[in-house]
């Protein structure tokens, strides 16, 4: 009887302590961003480029690396677009890679600096977006 009590003291205090068994070989969390081309038909138009941010577990850096190069080839792809034209998506490389480690509240993980033809489009176009993330940030969704 003592000793289910004592495990019972003990597994108490792991869990609000924050006395946590040390993990031995514990992931990391990086982001990736990853690069693609897109061509579409014969490829006479104006080169399109997609830029994703993916999100791996891993090990170390190296690792991290691994799994985005591996994701990247995994998600080309070739389709036929409404126009009967093939569409093909490149995996290029991989654009930066960034350890989550002790990421504080706001932290800053992305910046890009845009130059805009039209000040005032450009900010109606943000301010649109950010309502519809609203906006999409009140629903309930009921599964």
């Amino acid at each position: 009887m003592t000793q289910l009590a004592e495990k019972r003291r003990n597994l108490f205090k792991i869990c609000n302590d924050n006395n946590k068994p040390k993990k031995t070989n514990s992931m990391n969390k990086y982001i990736a961003k990853l690069a693609f081309q897109i061509v579409s038909g014969d490829g006479k138009h104006t080169p399109q480029f997609d830029e994703q941010f993916r999100i791996f577990e891993a090990k170390s850096e190296n690792e991290a690396l691994a799994k985005a190069r591996a994701k990247g080839k995994e998600e080309e792809t070739s389709f036929l677009n409404e126009s009967k034209e093939n569409v093909s998506w490149k995996y290029i490389g991989v654009l930066d890679l960034i350890e989550l480690k002790d990421m504080e509240d706001g932290a800053q993980i992305y910046s890009n600096t845009e130059e805009a033809e039209d000040a005032t489009s450009y900010i109606n176009i943000v301010k649109q977006k950010e309502r519809t993330i609203e906006t999409l940030s009140n629903f309930v969704y009921i599964f």
